[in-house]
């Protein structure tokens, strides 16, 4: 049986635990193209380590969102924070949950918090979820508890638990476990 010791996930736990997705605040104030948002969404999602094959989002993702009521249409093609926003939060929950639960998530969040406050807290639960996810070693006594979730969070926590703990289970398995991890340290198994 191999343990999951800190040496063996370093770099990766270290990346992982240090993500942190830009606020409601520092989306840009002003309108920008398609290219624009892809670039921000590219920089943004890198964490989520995808095959090259897969994209966290092309602008024919972007075109199907529009056209399923999932993000308003651009503005004289120009996307605004609330576009990008939402961009972000569907391209990493799509990980995990079908875009009609995300939309309907999404919806209900921005209800209850309106759109500001629901992003940076998507963003605050989720590097919440990465760091409780790569900083539990044997020398931490770290677990979840559903009691220390605020209720109104309950399912944003749950659901980016599953998205951290997908991607932490990919990453394992891309390197064919986690012995694997130490001979390739610092190489990416998805490179060619």
């Amino acid at each position: 049986m191999i343990f999951l010791e800190t040496k063996d996930l370093l770099r990766i736990r270290k990346e992982l635990s240090e993500v942190k997705l830009l606020r409601w605040d520092d989306l840009p104030d002003f309108g920008i193209y398609n290219d624009q948002v892809l670039t921000i969404m590219e920089t943004q999602l890198s964490f989520l380590h995808l095959p090259e094959s897969e994209h966290t989002i092309t602008p024919a993702m972007i075109n199907n969102y529009v056209k399923n009521g999932i993000i308003d249409r651009p503005i004289k093609k120009k996307y605004y924070k609330p576009h990008i926003a939402k961009l972000i939060v569907v391209s990493i929950l799509k990980q995990v949950l079908p875009l009609s639960d995300i939309q309907k998530g999404i919806e209900l969040q921005i209800s209850l918090q309106g759109v500001e406050i629901a992003y940076d807290t998507f963003c605050e639960v989720l590097e919440e979820s990465l760091r409780l996810v790569t900083n539990v070693d044997k020398d931490q006594n770290e677990s979840l508890h559903f009691s220390s979730m605020r209720a109104e969070n309950l399912a944003l926590s749950m659901v980016t638990l599953s998205v951290v703990s997908k991607l932490f289970t990919q990453l394992i398995i891309s390197y064919n476990g986690v012995s694997n991890m130490i001979k390739n340290e610092g190489n990416d198994p998805n490179e060619k």
